[in-house]
Formats: structure tokens, sequence, C-alpha cells
């Protein structure tokens, strides 16, 4: 069969391709509306290191932070962690429920952490963003203050790290919903109204064909 062909046999089944794509669109508009709205905030903390003003020691530090910075990522979702977070935003969820609606994302090349949250409410997600934030740099803060002191004591000269950190980017109040994304929804059932239009056509063609070569048809 040719292009042609194809054309042509969509063009005959405009009705079923067109009730499939309707279909379809108000099966995504209806997801997409009795879904739960969610916000989505991100706030950044970046962490820096200081040692002695030596050259070696500064080279050190640098990649000292860097090799810790997978801690922070597990630091920051931490069930102590969120445990505090929820008494300071007065939530009542676990500390794994809260877990689940936080991320700290962490780069190889690059010693930012970013803290994305999501909540039922802009002002709620931002507020979470912040506050696991500002957890954070004081956990880590305290850890590293931890691990010098016990450097110091074993003798450790090079080993005197200790970082700290800022705040980079303080998380906004979101001005719109991040889920659910209305003309994604669209689109996707606009899609899959596409593809199960191509389905029937394809099933008609291949019924209409056999009955059309069928031997009872051939002897008439």
């Amino acid at each position: 069969m040719t292009l042609r062909d194809y054309v042509l046999i969509v063009a005959r089944s405009w009705i079923v391709v067109a009730v499939t794509v309707a279909v379809g669109l108000v099966t995504a508009g209806i997801v997409a509306l009795t879904s739960t709205t969610t916000y989505t905030s991100s706030a950044q903390v970046l962490f820096t290191g200081h040692a002695a003003s030596s050259g070696q020691d500064l080279a050190y530090v640098g990649n000292y932070v860097q090799s810790r910075m997978q801690t922070y990522k597990k630091l920051g979702t931490s069930a102590n962690l969120m445990t505090s977070v929820a008494k300071q935003i007065g939530s009542d969820e676990s500390p794994a429920e809260l877990a689940g609606r936080v991320e700290v994302g962490v780069t190889h090349l690059t010693t930012v952490a970013t803290i994305t949250a999501e909540d039922t409410t802009a002002r709620g997600a931002a507020r979470v963003a912040n506050t696991v934030a500002d957890a954070l740099l004081d956990a880590v803060q305290e850890l590293e203050a931890e691990n010098a002191a016990g450097a110091s004591a074993q003798g450790s000269e090079q080993a005197k790290a200790t970082v700290e950190g800022v705040i980079t980017g303080v998380a906004d109040v979101p001005s719109a919903p991040s889920d659910p994304n209305m003309l994604l929804y669209l689109l996707a059932g606009a899609l899959a109204g596409i593809l199960a239009s191509i389905g029937v056509v394809a099933l008609r063609e291949v019924l209409r064909g056999e009955a059309s070569s069928s031997p009872a048809i051939e002897a008439t």
C-alpha cells in the first residue's frame, strides 16, 4: 500500500478518529481536574570549606567538600532532620512521609545542593524547601565540626577541614501549580486517542479484507 492509500483509509474513517481523540481529550481533562494540585519550590545551598592558607590544604578542602556532597544529600532527607523540619512547620507527618515530598539534588561538578519540596499549597512548598535548607545547613556544620574536632584530637593537621554553607537561592512561592499540567494531560489524551483510532481503523481494514476474500463471497 502507498501513502495515498493510508491517507484515504484515515479520511474514510475520520469519524472514528474524531471520536477517539475527543474521548481521549475528555478523559485527560477529567483526570487533570480531579488530580491533587501540587506546587513545587526549590532552595539552593552552597557549601564551602576552610582550612590553613597553604595551597595544599586549600586543594584538599575543595576535594573534601566535593566528596561530602553525597553525604549531605542523604542527610537532607534523614529521619532526624525530617523530624526537626516537621516540628518547625507544624506538620504531623512521619519522617518518611515528609521525605517523600522532599528531594535533595547534588552534582559532581559543584558543591551546591538543591532542595526541592512539594506541597498542596504554594506557600507550603516554599516554606518546606526553605526550612529543610536551613536545617541542612545546621546539620552539616554540626557534623563537620565534630569531624574536624576528631581529626584534631588525632593530630591530623591536613584533615582539619571545616565546612560552612550559605543559602544562595531562597525558595519562592510558586505562581502556578507544577501538577496537574493541563496542557501536558491534554496532549497525552490526544496522543492516546490518535493511537487508539489507528488501532481501530487498522482492525476494521483487516476484518474488511478478510470478509472480502472469504470463500462464500468469492463464490458469489
